[in-house]
C-alpha cells in the first residue's frame, strides 16, 4: 500500500496500538505474581499515550520544526535538574518525581534530539563539517547528561541515531567513515571512563559463568526463560520462571524474555514482525519525503525503534551485553510508553498535507 500525504497510515497505527495492548495484556497474565499494581498503572499510561497520539496528530504539522529547538532546550533543563535533584531508583539518578509520576527525561531526550537533528540536517544540498559539528554538539551534550545518570544504554542509542541520520541526510561517505574511524579509535579511552559494574557487564558478556550469581545472573535467567517457552510457549499465565521472580526486571528490561517464556517462538516472531511493519512503513515515509524535516524525523524515529528493539531483544538473548533499555511500546513504564506513542502522533502529523 502506497502512503499519500494527508492519509494516516493504518498499518502503522494498528501495529503500534497492537504492540501496546499486547504488552498491557502480558502484564495482566503475569500479574498474579504480584505485578497487578503495575498492570493498573500501565492501563493509565497506554490510554494516555493513545490520547496524546491522537492529539498530536490533530495539531498543525508546522509547530514541530518551529519548536524543535525549544523542545530540545526544555529537555536539556530537565536532564540538568535530574543531575542535581533527581530521584535515585536501582542505584541510578534518572527520574524526576512529579506528583504520583516518576518522569524519565532521557526518554523525552530521544525525541527532542531527533526533532533538533531533523531541523539541522534537513534540506541541505551538502552536509558540511560545520553542520556535522553542530549536530554532534547537540548529540554529545545529551549523551553526557544521560551517561552520568548513569544510563549508558540510552546514551549509546541516541549516538547511533545521530550517525544514522547523518548517513541518511546525504553526508559524503569520506566524512562519514572519518567519523566512524574516530569513534572506533576512542573506544579504549571511553572504556576507562566506565564504572566498575559496566566493565563487569562487558567482561561477563564474554563469559557468563565468570559471575553467574552476580553480573551474569540476568543474562543466564533470561536465556532460561526464553528457552523454556520453546515453540508455542507455556501458555497464558504459565510463565513460571517470571512469576517465581527468577527473571529480573520482567516488566521492563527483560519483558521480551518473559513474553518468550509465555508465548514461545511464535509470539516472539509475531513481535519481531510487528516491529518490521513499523520500520518499513516509517521508511516508506522517509523515502518519499527525502531529506526534508518530515523525512528525517520519520527516518530518525523508526531508527530509534529499530535500534532500541534490537538492543533490548539482543540483550535478552545474550548476543549483546546487558543494558537497561525498555522494549518500545511493550515494556512497562510511563515515560517510555507516553513518549513513543506521542512521537507516533508527531509522525502522523508531519505526514499530513496542509
Amino acid at each position: 500500500m502506497q502512503i499519500y500525504k494527508g492519509q494516516i497510515d493504518r498499518y502503522l497505527l494498528i501495529t503500534t496500538i497492537a504492540l501496546s495492548l499486547w504488552g498491557l495484556f502480558h502484564l495482566y497474565t503475569i500479574s498474579d505474581g504480584g505485578f497487578f499494581y503495575y498492570f493498573k498503572r500501565q492501563i493509565i499510561w497506554v490510554s494516555s499515550g493513545i490520547f496524546l497520539l491522537l492529539l498530536f496528530y490533530l495539531l498543525p504539522n508546522s509547530i514541530w520544526p518551529k519548536f524543535a529547538y525549544f523542545i530540545y532546550a526544555l529537555t536539556a533543563v530537565f536532564l540538568m535538574v535530574v543531575v542535581v535533584k533527581g530521584e535515585v531508583i536501582y542505584g541510578a539518578k534518572r527520574w524526576l518525581e512529579i506528583g504520583f509520576f516518576n518522569f524519565q527525561p532521557s526518554e523525552l531526550a530521544k525525541i527532542a534530539l531527533i526533532l533538533s537533528l531533523s531541523k539541522v540536517l534537513s534540506n541541505q544540498e551538502q552536509i558540511k563539517w560545520k553542520t556535522v559539528f553542530s549536530s554532534f554538539g547537540l548529540t554529545v551534550f545529551f549523551f553526557f547528561l544521560i551517561a552520568i545518570q548513569p544510563d549508558l544504554g540510552t546514551g549509546l542509542i541516541i549516538f547511533s541515531v545521530w550517525l544514522i541520520l547523518l548517513f541518511i541526510s546525504g553526508i559524503h561517505l569520506k566524512k562519514f567513515f572519518i567519523l566512524i574511524g574516530a569513534i572506533v579509535a576512542s573506544f579504549p579511552i571511553f572504556y576507562n571512563f566506565l564504572r566498575p559494574y559496566q566493565k563487569m557487564r562487558i567482561l561477563t558478556y564474554f563469559n557468563l559463568h565468570r559471575d553467574p550469581l552476580g553480573a551474569g545472573w540476568s543474562s543466564l535467567q533470561s536465556k532460561i526463560a526464553i528457552g523454556s517457552g520453546e515453540l508455542f510457549g507455556r501458555g497464558i499465565g504459565g510463565a513460571a520462571h517470571t512469576k517465581l521472580r527468577y527473571l529480573p526486571q520482567p516488566l521492563t528490561d527483560f519483558i521480551f524474555s518473559s513474553i518468550g517464556e509465555e508465548w514461545g517462538f511464535i509470539g516472539v516472531a509475531l513481535i519481531i514482525t510487528a516491529y518490521l511493519v513499523i520500520i518499513i512503513r516509517g521508511i516508506s515515509i522517509a523515502l518519499r519525503e527525502g531529506n526534508s524535516f518530515t523525512g528525517l524525523f520519520a527516518a530518525g524515529f523508526v531508527s530509534l525503534i529499530a535500534v532500541q528493539a534490537f538492543v533490548n531483544m539482543g540483550m535478552a538473548c545474550g548476543i549483546i551485553p546487558v543494558t537497561g533499555v525498555p522494549l518500545p511500546f511493550i515494556s512497562y513504564g510511563g515515560s517510555s510508553t507516553l513518549i513513543f506513542l506521542s512521537a507516533t502522533g508527531v509522525l502522523f502529523a508531519l505526514n499530513k498535507g496542509r
